[in-house]
């Protein structure tokens, strides 16, 4: 199945992409609709490396740019409606979040996409996600285990975690 790419969204980060990134995929929020942004709705444009969410303020005159590089991603979640979908994005050291997916959770909300293009863009970052973490990702992590003695409760550093 061959991956949605916009060639003018794709030329619009090319200037920050680095050696050996390649846009696989973009989707646009709708101007119209629930989620939707009318005057200069943002662009989500992923690649091999992350996901760049490309916001064009000012009516287009001026880009403002947010990178989410996958190994960052603890999890995501799709959200569909009937026309519409949203894809939900968990960020390993992001507290409330502050960035240009704003709503006060810990998960950054990518709303306004077209049903297709959530579940595309969802299923992409999954796949990205499985390739990073070795094919692992999903699946139960074994618990850390005491070596040398430490005592019950003494902190112990995971290597993965920190």
């Amino acid at each position: 199945m061959a991956m949605a790419v916009n060639e003018e969204d794709a030329a619009a980060v090319k200037d920050i992409l680095v050696d050996g990134e390649n846009v696989e995929l973009t989707a646009t929020q709708r101007r119209i609709g629930p989620g939707g942004s009318i005057t200069t709705p943002p662009t989500f444009v992923c690649t091999n490396k992350r996901i760049i969410i490309l916001n064009r303020a000012t009516l287009g005159i001026r880009k403002d740019y947010e990178s989410i590089y996958y190994r960052q991603i603890t999890s995501v979640r799709l959200e569909n409606g009937i026309i519409n979908g949203s894809v939900f994005i968990r960020v390993q050291g992001y507290d409330k979040d502050k960035g240009l997916l704003k709503n006060g959770r810990e998960e950054g909300e990518i709303d306004g996409l077209r049903k297709e293009e959530a579940q595309e863009m969802a299923d992409f970052i999954n796949r990205m996600l499985t390739e990073i973490d070795g094919g692992n990702y999903g699946e139960a992590q074994p618990s850390v285990q005491r070596e040398g003695g430490a005592d019950e409760g003494a902190y112990i550093y995971c290597s993965k975690c920190g």
